[in-house]
């Protein structure tokens, strides 16, 4: 059992912050003010079944950003073009007996290396976000439905200008799938998350965001290995990306 996750996604957004979106979606510490942020962001993830409740993953991603901001000297409006390696992640899924209708899972992720930027500086951090995500899942013909709840930790990250802390993440949400045909189906989505503020050497300068989300798409399968999916997300809040787009590759070998 191998399962293969490739994802292609393009992030878009006018408000301030850049973000990750990995594990899920959150502001990242960059001490810049952009004007406007496009990400396009490509993440591959294996998924290797061991025994048939117990799964090991890795995952690993990069992204192109362009991003806009008016210089503070000349005053004219310009633009930042870079592309990054993001992070690479490791975990597991547990996945339990049903309960009643439903089937417990439990998914734990850290991160082996992220490679994060502030001003003047980009440094490799290491073992320093973990994410755990609990789930309860199940199906009534003919729909198959999910709801799940997470919490996303953040160590301090040290930089040379300062030291940042993004803050911890809170999230839950639902997936509801509606079988349209036995190759199509129809996903919807609603998530809703607060990151704690953030803090520049022991001093606050947020307040605790809110990032809830919305999303649809569909999901093909091409055959019984291979599918691939399209969705939309829209964020509702001034925190939250304005819409992010993406499309996934699901491979079983």
């Amino acid at each position: 059992g191998l399962r293969s996750i490739t994802s292609l996604s393009l992030l878009s957004t006018g408000n301030p912050h850049s973000y990750y979106i990995y594990p899920n979606i959150g502001v990242n510490g960059d001490l810049n003010v952009w004007n406007d942020t496009k990400q396009l962001y490509l993440n591959q993830t294996f998924i290797y079944t061991l025994t048939p409740n117990f799964d090991l993953l890795i995952s690993g991603g990069g992204n192109y950003a362009r991003q806009e901001y008016n210089n503070i000297i000349s005053g004219a409006f310009t633009s930042k073009n870079t592309l990054n390696f993001d992070s690479l992640w490791i975990g597991f899924i547990y996945t339990g007996e049903s309960i009643a209708d439903f089937v417990p899972q439990i998914k734990f992720q850290t991160a082996i290396i992220q490679r994060e930027k502030t001003v003047l500086q980009t440094k490799n951090f290491y073992f320093q976000s973990q994410n755990l995500e609990a789930s309860l899942r199940g199906y009534s013909d003919p729909v198959v439905y999910s709801i799940y709840t997470g919490f996303g930790y953040n160590a301090q990250r040290k930089f040379k200008i300062a030291k940042i802390d993004y803050g911890n993440s809170i999230y839950f949400g639902g997936n509801l799938s509606i079988i349209l045909s036995p190759k199509i189906t129809l996903d919807l989505g609603a998530e809703q998350r607060f990151q704690t503020e953030q803090k520049i050497n022991g001093v606050k300068n947020s307040e605790i965001r809110s990032i809830p989300t919305i999303s649809g798409g569909s999901t093909y399968s091409i055959n019984q290995d291979t599918a691939v999916s399209v969705s939309a997300s829209l964020g509702g809040s001034s925190a939250a990306p304005d819409a992010i787009f993406g499309i996934n590759l699901w491979k079983k070998f």
